[in-house]
């Protein structure tokens, strides 16, 4: 029995949502079919293999093995294939926070099972479980005496850590900086197209962004760089991901 076994029962009782599981694939086979079925307790509706594009290193190999699943395991579940940036982290993140979004509004959760991926999927798949909430599994490889890898010791789930998501009114100052903004100026004119600058009321709005921006800076949600005589507002990386989240 996996050690988690009790633990997905309760969450079974506890969720009427059903569940897409995201497998990261590799060349291991044998290996994600075990952790899959080692899920099989949560009430899995759906399974997405992810692979990388075609001119990976070995990437034609991972393809054959997401086919051989897709085939063995459509049997009991809706699967899919789909791409994902095995290279790039940050460009990975945004994918799979985008991917999460759309089963969300679908009505479904998705947890996240790394037991075949590279290190730099599994690092974006925990980044994205920690923006969204989702849930993260790993397995542990099981050996034989001569050091041949020969299924799973136990499958377990890796605790996430909690993400500060900024008010409602900063999230609006993020989503509009969508990207950049040459200037706090330009920004306060973005997010209220209708006011005349030089008035009151533009004084106003712009000492309430900048307020905002200070502790958005200190969140580490955006960059400021100076751009001539303005101040170049930048989403970070971290900002970014928030705003995926958000949309």
């Amino acid at each position: 029995m996996f050690i988690l076994e009790r633990n997905f029962q309760i969450f079974e009782k506890q969720s009427t949502i059903m569940i897409t599981q995201f497998v990261f694939v590799g060349h291991h086979k044998e290996r994600l079919l075990e952790s899959i079925r080692a899920l099989r307790t949560l009430p899995v509706e759906k399974i997405t293999l992810f692979v990388g594009s075609r001119d990976l290193p070995g990437e034609d190999k991972v393809r054959k093995v997401a086919e051989d699943l897709k085939k063995e395991l459509e049997v009991i579940w809706e699967v899919k294939i789909a791409e994902i940036d095995k290279k790039n982290v940050i460009r990975a993140v945004t994918q799979l926070i985008s991917a999460i979004n759309r089963e969300k509004r679908e009505g479904r959760k998705v947890v996240i099972n790394a037991s075949g991926s590279l290190r730099t999927l599994a690092i974006a798949g925990y980044i994205a479980s920690c923006m969204t909430n989702s849930r993260i599994f790993t397995s542990i490889p099981k050996y034989n005496e001569e050091g041949e890898e020969i299924g799973i010791e136990e499958i377990v789930e890796v605790p996430i850590l909690p993400v500060y998501f900024p008010s409602d009114e900063q999230m609006e100052i993020v989503e509009a900086i969508d990207g950049s903004v040459n200037s706090l100026d330009d920004l306060v004119l973005r997010l209220n197209p209708n006011v005349k600058k030089g008035s009151n009321e533009f004084q106003k709005e712009r000492s309430r962004i900048s307020h905002h921006l200070s502790k958005l800076e200190r969140l580490g949600l955006i960059k400021k760089t100076k751009f001539g005589r303005n101040v170049k507002i930048e989403l970070t990386p971290l900002g970014c991901f928030l705003a995926g989240v958000k949309q």
